[in-house]
């Protein structure tokens, strides 16, 4: 008795089939195909410029031999260590003195205090040439990036040029938190500096722009007491006048 109404309801259901099904030109049924799924679009991305594309690449090259200069001065160092030779015994007669010998190792002393020949020193001037052409074709973003980490490292005049067109790149782009950061380290590093009283004028220009005005007419003020024969100076004066 049970497997009646399930074979009525087989039955049931091919007649549903059969009267969907889209009949030939022989008279044969066919079933509806089962409807495909829908291809998704791929989801756009924005195409990368070919000037873009380059400042990023310079940008990895510079920051690679900067890493490289880095790592060939500290193999010099370890081979310069390794090759150090023990003291040499004191002959018990007169040594006659190498002038020849004494000038060139005079020179060599000399250079390495002036960074000649350093891989160091090399990589930061070939940063900054590569950073202030950069900041001359405006952009600013390119520069303060391979500018980057600039601290004025070992106080030469590279590192010193450096750590103030990494203040001028941060100015320019409107980072006044960059700007009062940088700027501070550099006047107490770099402080006999011709350049130090414009970066503490741009010190109080962004402490006033963020709404910390007095704080900026301190600064100003300081700025007038240590530098007064500077240009900063007397616009820092002409600020401290309006209100």
């Amino acid at each position: 008795m049970n497997r009646h109404p399930r074979a009525l309801a087989l039955a049931l259901a091919l007649s549903a089939a059969c009267a969907n099904a889209a009949p030939t030109a022989d008279g044969d049924t066919v079933l509806p195909d089962l409807p495909q799924e829908s291809n998704q679009t791929a989801i756009p991305y924005p195409a990368i410029d070919q000037q873009t594309q380059i400042d990023q690449m310079s940008i990895q090259i510079a920051r690679l031999e900067r890493e490289i200069g880095l790592l060939t001065n500290r193999i010099q160092r370890l081979e310069h260590s390794a090759k150090a030779k023990p003291p040499a015994k004191r002959s018990m007669g007169v040594q006659r003195l190498d002038d020849a010998a004494l000038k060139k190792h005079y020179q060599a002393d000399t250079a390495a205090e002036n960074g000649q020949d350093d891989p160091v020193a090399a990589n930061e001037r070939r940063l900054y040439e590569q950073a202030l052409q950069r900041y001359r074709q405006g952009n600013y973003q390119a520069a303060a990036a391979l500018l980057k980490g600039a601290d004025g490292g070992n106080g030469s005049e590279t590192a010193r040029r450096n750590m103030y067109l990494l203040l001028q790149s941060q100015q320019r782009l409107g980072n006044c938190e960059s700007v009062i950061e940088i700027g501070g380290r550099y006047a107490n590093r770099f402080h006999s500096s011709h350049q130090t009283p414009d970066a503490v004028y741009s010190i109080g220009q962004c402490q006033y722009a963020m709404q910390q005005k007095d704080i900026a007419r301190n600064t100003w003020r300081k700025l007038i007491q240590r530098y007064p024969d500077s240009n900063a100076a007397k616009q820092a004066a002409a600020r401290l006048q309006q209100r």
